[in-house]
């Protein structure tokens, strides 16, 4: 895949990023606590999954794009430790609210700092994108 194609399907998965960040918000607005935290959950994940595109690295399942994730981008040193905890966090959490039926029920902090950590998380990769080449520099 040349760059142009890249950079194209880095921009699509950072749009989507975008958008559920937009709609995790939302719902934190509406109290909708486990719609925040699957929203922000897939902010990570998509926002992750443009980082890896840029390497040419895609995989089928969360897990595998978590674990390439942290292979990748984490145990190199290219992005800090600290954001492949966030992704964990997220994706248990997320996992946790819609599968397991016995979960207990999210608390409006919970919700928040998904949320939050979710932008963190979006605005370090982005960060990194603009550094490798991947998106625009924006003045």
């Amino acid at each position: 895949m040349d760059d142009t194609t890249r950079r194209s399907y880095v921009a699509a998965r950072l749009a989507r990023a975008h958008d559920d960040l937009l709609t995790a918000r939302d719902d934190l607005q509406h109290e909708h606590w486990r719609g925040a935290v699957n929203r922000a959950y897939y902010a990570v994940f998509h926002g992750a999954s443009a980082a890896l595109l840029w390497l040419d690295i895609e995989r089928a399942r969360h897990s595998g794009t978590q674990a390439a994730f942290n292979e990748y981008l984490v145990k190199p040193g290219s992005i800090e430790a600290e954001f492949g905890q966030i992704y964990s966090r997220a994706r248990k959490l997320r996992e946790e609210q819609d599968y397991d039926l016995e979960a207990s029920p999210l608390t409006a902090l919970e919700a928040e700092r998904a949320v939050a950590d979710a932008e963190r998380f979006l605005a370090r990769l982005e960060g990194h994108l603009r550094k490798v080449g991947a998106i625009a520099i924006v003045p």
